[in-house]
C-alpha cells in the first residue's frame, strides 16, 4: 500500500479531510486522480491510498475508484461501505460482467481506459454529492468546461459514426463473398433435378429438393445478416398467403433432424387444429422455426427433450393476456439450463446470446431475425424460463386480410 499526502496550505481556514483510495496496479491511475484532486479543491486536505490488491483497500474511504481490470476481486472495504461513492474503471466488454456480478452496489462504472476528463469528472461529482467540497470549489467545478466536454462527446460520436461505417462495409464484402459460392450451389441443385446430367431416384429427388430449401434458407439468413448488419429495416417484405403452419413444421423439424438425432434430443410435436386461415409468408415463418429449434437443440443437453405446442385463442380473452384478433400460438420449450433472468428483456438484441458461454457458438443473429421476421407479420415473440428450461413463444394473428390488422395486443 503507498500513501500520497497533499495537505493544503497552512492558512486554509476550510480544511477537508478527503479520504481516497485506488484499488489498482497501476500507478498512472492514483497519479491522475492526484492531479484531479489537486485542482478541484487547492487548498483542502487530501490523501490517496494506493492499493495494490483488493484486500489492501482500507475502510472508512468517502471514494473509492477501483481498476477492475488489473484488480478483478471486489475490494471487501468497498462492498461494505454503505455511502461511500465507488468508481469502476472496466473495458467495455467487462461491463455487463461487473454489473451482473456486483448488483446492488450502486457501482459508477467509467468505461476503460478511462480519459482524464471522464474521470476529473467523476472525481469532482463524488465529491460534491458528499458535499465534501468547500461552496467555492463546488461553484467552480459545475462552472467546468462544458464546451469541452461537448467537443469530446463530439468526437466520441464521430468515432462511432465511422466505426459504424466500417463494420457496415467489411459485412457487405463478407456477404458477397458468400453469395456467389452459395448460388452457384444452389444452380448445381437445380441442374441435377432438372434432370440434366441424368435420371436420378424418387429418393435421390426428394434429398435434393430438402437440401435446396436448406440453401435458400440459407440465403435469405445471409441476406437477414446483411440487413441487421447494415442497420436496415427487413430487405424482402413477407409474402403473405394462406400457407400451413404444420407444413413449415414438419419441414423445420426435419431440417433440425441431425443435430438432435447425434444428441439423442427428443423432439415432439403437439398442434391444435386451426380454427382459420392463417396469412404468412412460409419460408419466412419457417426460417423463425428453424432458429428457434436450431437454437434449442444447441442448449439442450443430450438425452433432453424438444417441445412444439400450438393453439388457436379467441377474442374473448380465453388465452389468457392476448386479446383481439383472433390468432394462433406456438411454444417451443427445451430442457436446457434456461435463460437468467436479466437476459430475458435482450434476449432478442443483435449479437446476444445466453447460456455457459463456453457452449456458445454463432454470431447471436438468430433470435434477432426471429423477432424482425415475428413483427413483420405483426405478431409477438417473446421468451421465458423457469427451472425445467427456456421456452420461446410466438402468436401470429388469423384474418381474411393482411393490411386491416392491427398489432396483436400481448402482456409480454
Amino acid at each position: 500500500m503507498h500513501r500520497i499526502k497533499h495537505d493544503g496550505p497552512p492558512e486554509s481556514t476550510a480544511r477537508l479531510s478527503i479520504a481516497i483510495s485506488v484499488i489498482s496496479s497501476s500507478p498512472e491511475i492514483a497519479a491522475a486522480c492526484r492531479y484531479h484532486l489537486e485542482q478541484l479543491c487547492p487548498a483542502g486536505d487530501f490523501s490517496i491510498e494506493q492499493c495494490y490488491s483488493p484486500s489492501e483497500a482500507p475502510y472508512g474511504s468517502h471514494v473509492y475508484v477501483w481498476d477492475y481490470e488489473s484488480c478483478p476481486s471486489l475490494p471487501p472495504a468497498m462492498a461494505a461501505a454503505d455511502f461511500a461513492v465507488k468508481l469502476v474503471i472496466a473495458k467495455k466488454a467487462s461491463l455487463s460482467d461487473v454489473l451482473h456480478n456486483h448488483a446492488g452496489l450502486n457501482l459508477n462504472l467509467l468505461p476503460g481506459p478511462v480519459s482524464d476528463l471522464s474521470l476529473r469528472v467523476a472525481l469532482g461529482s463524488a465529491l460534491v454529492s458528499l458535499r465534501l467540497l468547500p461552496q467555492a470549489a463546488s461553484a467552480a467545478f459545475l462552472d467546468l468546461d462544458w464546451n469541452l466536454l461537448l467537443k469530446n462527446l463530439l468526437e466520441a460520436n464521430a468515432k462511432l459514426h465511422e466505426f459504424d461505417e466500417d463494420r457496415t462495409n467489411f459485412v457487405t464484402r463478407a456477404i458477397h463473398d458468400i453469395r456467389v459460392p452459395l448460388m452457384a450451389v444452389q444452380g448445381y441443385c437445380d441442374l441435377l433435378l432438372a434432370g440434366h446430367v441424368g435420371s436420378i431416384h424418387q429418393e435421390h429427388a426428394q434429398i435434393l429438393g430438402r437440401m435446396k430449401r436448406s440453401l435458400t434458407r440459407l440465403q435469405r439468413i445471409v441476406e437477414a445478416v446483411m440487413t441487421l448488419g447494415a442497420g436496415s429495416r427487413l430487405s424482402s417484405q413477407p409474402k403473405f398467403e394462406n400457407a400451413s403452419l404444420e407444413a413449415c413444421i414438419q419441414q423445420a423439424v426435419h431440417e433440425v433432424q441431425p443435430m438432435a438425432e447425434r444428441k439423442q434430443i427428443s423432439v415432439n410435436v403437439y398442434l391444435e387444429p386451426l380454427s382459420d386461415s392463417l396469412l404468412m409468408d412460409p419460408a419466412q415463418m419457417e426460417q423463425v422455426l428453424v432458429n428457434l429449434l436450431d437454437n434449442g437443440c444447441k442448449f439442450t443437453p443430450r438425452g433432453g427433450a424438444i417441445t412444439i405446442r400450438g393453439r388457436s385463442f379467441s377474442s374473448d380473452g380465453s388465452a389468457g393476456p392476448f386479446q383481439t384478433p383472433d390468432g394462433y400460438r406456438l411454444d417451443i420449450s427445451d430442457t436446457g439450463p434456461g435463460i437468467r433472468p436479466e437476459h430475458i428483456e435482450r434476449i432478442f438484441d443483435e449479437h446476444t446470446s445466453y447460456g455457459d458461454p463456453m457452449s456458445r457458438s454463432g454470431s447471436g443473429l438468430g433470435l434477432a431475425i426471429c423477432r424482425m421476421i415475428v413483427q413483420a407479420h405483426k405478431g409477438r415473440i417473446w421468451a421465458s424460463s423457469d427451472d425445467r428450461g427456456a421456452t420461446f413463444s410466438l402468436v401470429l394473428p388469423m384474418v381474411p386480410s393482411f393490411h386491416d390488422l392491427p398489432l396483436v395486443n400481448a402482456t409480454l
